[in-house]
């Protein structure tokens, strides 16, 4: 069991790191509401899932051994990340255009659309999985370690979008709306760029 409380902190410790998952997560829930940065944070989650899964059985050893399928991957996250990030530089301050553009898209898709185009977390997981994981012989505790990453990720993503959207904060936040999405937009441009650059 130790193993396994190391293996969730680190885990927790992965999730903590701003990138983004955070910076889709805050532009969604203070664009949208708390139930927009919940179905994103699901999207994420889901994407994670997927990562894990593709991990056990083998498919992301693949992906990384395969340079042109590693770099097709790679630069989709990438066009994918600048693209969501010329959206959130668009951004109007007037409160319609913002309440259109926070509803004309999917965030269930777009946290998984994040997540999935990550190459990095695929080779994360693939370095995890195949030392941690591998040495696991008992059937519940394979479901225990493939699921905590799952776990942790919405676990940490849903205390954030309850801190943001307390009555408080969103007041305080209601202002900066607008120059927040902005900050996050130019966050993700540069994250894309570097995804792009390798």
């Amino acid at each position: 069991m130790t193993e396994w409380l190391i293996f969730a902190g680190v885990m927790l410790l992965g999730a903590m790191l701003p990138g983004a998952n955070t910076a889709i997560i805050l532009r969604n829930t203070l664009q949208g509401s708390r139930r927009s940065g919940f179905i994103t944070a699901l999207g994420l989650a889901s994407a994670l899932a997927i990562h894990v899964l593709l991990s056990v059985i083998g498919l992301a050893a693949l992906i990384e051994s395969t340079p042109a399928l590693y770099a097709a991957i790679r630069w989709l996250g990438s066009a994918y990340l600048i693209y969501l990030g010329m959206v959130y530089l668009a951004t109007r301050a007037d409160k319609h255009s913002s309440e259109t553009e926070a509803g004309s898209d999917n965030p269930f898709i777009a946290g998984m659309m994040v997540s999935l185009f990550n190459p990095k977390i695929l080779i994360m997981f693939v370095a995890i999985f195949s030392h941690v994981v591998a040495e696991v012989t008992s059937l519940p505790m394979q479901i225990l370690y493939c699921s905590t990453p799952v776990l942790v990720e919405f676990s940490w993503l849903s205390i954030i979008i309850l801190l943001l959207t307390r009555p408080a904060i969103q007041l305080g936040l209601k202002r900066l709306r607008c120059t927040i999405e902005r900050v996050i937009g130019g966050g993700l441009v540069l994250l894309g760029i570097k995804l792009g650059l390798g």
